[in-house]
């Protein structure tokens, strides 16, 4: 009698239960991440990198041309790195660094980004420009997979 009542009773209930929590992938997103253009006449970009919370990078959309990169994707952290190979390669504009790559936010409430720029006028002095999440431009992406 006592299984009889767990099965009909509380079973129903608890698949109730369970249509009522959010999935996490409806939480979840894509998104193109782009640095801000922030660039002063004059200035080239020699390295840039950003560290995101909560996230993955899912997709490497572009390289800059003769740039090398460096990417770590792990359990709850991304972060990307990146430099000229050479002084000629070093960019004028902010246009390599536009939706160059996707990355997954796994929870939005706990989801932050970080990063920098390293700019220089004459390849002898160079400065920093640090960025935080409000600066970065972040574009909806199509979820092409079910995670």
């Amino acid at each position: 009698m006592q299984i009889r009542f767990v099965l009909l009773v509380l079973a129903p209930l608890l698949a109730a239960g369970c249509l009522c929590i959010p999935s996490t992938r409806a939480q979840s997103q894509d998104f193109l991440l782009s640095f801000p253009n922030r660039l002063k006449p004059g200035e080239r970009v020699v390295s840039f990198e950003f560290n995101a919370r909560n996230s993955d990078i899912v997709a490497v959309n572009r390289v800059p041309y003769d740039w090398g990169i460096n990417m770590l994707s792990e359990a709850a952290d991304a972060n990307m790195s990146g430099f000229p190979n050479h002084g000629a390669s070093a960019f004028q504009d902010m246009a390599p660094l536009q939706r160059f790559v996707t990355i997954h936010k796994n929870s939005s409430e706990h989801f932050d980004i970080t990063g920098s720029i390293v700019v220089t006028r004459d390849f002898e002095r160079e400065w920093t420009n640090y960025f935080t999440k409000s600066d970065f431009i972040l574009e909806g992406a199509a979820n092409k997979n079910a995670r």
